[in-house]
């Protein structure tokens, strides 16, 4: 009969000790397995970000094209009014005919700077979204070391806990003299 109690406390303490190393296996593996999300996330949010620099760069390149496509077309209006002004007599250099090219002249400009402040504004909006994209990537790189502490803390809790079980079970078992 004391063997068989014997048994059974060694089997019960095995088995106790078995599932505190199963725990810590598990919580090891699972934050491994959070910092390996936290890292895809982190390298998704890296190139949104860099994605994000490189359409606030295109954003400019075309509102420096359209603005200077604005600047041409200015060009071809400005040649239009001179020819017409010059092919109804008018002195081209003076008076009303010179006003009305200095509006254009203005008009062209405005254009031109409107369109180069749209497109300031928009590559302003992705370099904004960059550094939002930035900092999240930040955080999920910081949250997957965290993950992978907080599975080591939990692993070495497990194999303490599954330690001190063993440990108790074995005391009681003594003191009952089943070994």
């Amino acid at each position: 009969m004391a063997n068989n109690n014997a048994l059974l406390g060694e089997a019960s303490m095995g088995a106790t000790f078995l599932g505190g190393v199963t725990g810590a296996i598990a919580s090891f593996v699972g934050g491994e397995a959070q910092k390996q999300m936290y890292d895809y996330q982190a390298g998704v949010a890296s190139l949104n970000a860099q994605i994000s620099r490189q359409n606030a760069t295109y954003a400019t390149q075309v509102g420096e094209i359209q603005a200077a496509q604005a600047g041409l077309q200015g060009a071809q209006r400005m040649g239009k009014i001179r020819a017409a002004q010059g092919a109804s007599g008018l002195d081209v250099n003076s008076g009303s005919s010179k006003q009305v090219q200095d509006s254009q002249a203005e008009i062209t400009k405005f254009d031109a700077a409107a369109i180069r402040s749209n497109a300031a504004r928009t590559a302003f909006n992705y370099e904004n979204a960059a550094v939002g994209f930035s900092s999240q990537a930040q955080m999920d790189t910081v949250a997957g070391k965290n993950a992978r502490m907080s599975g080591l803390i939990s692993a070495g809790s497990s194999l303490i806990g599954a330690s001190a079980s063993v440990a108790n079970q074995w005391l009681r078992g003594n003191q009952l003299g089943m070994f």
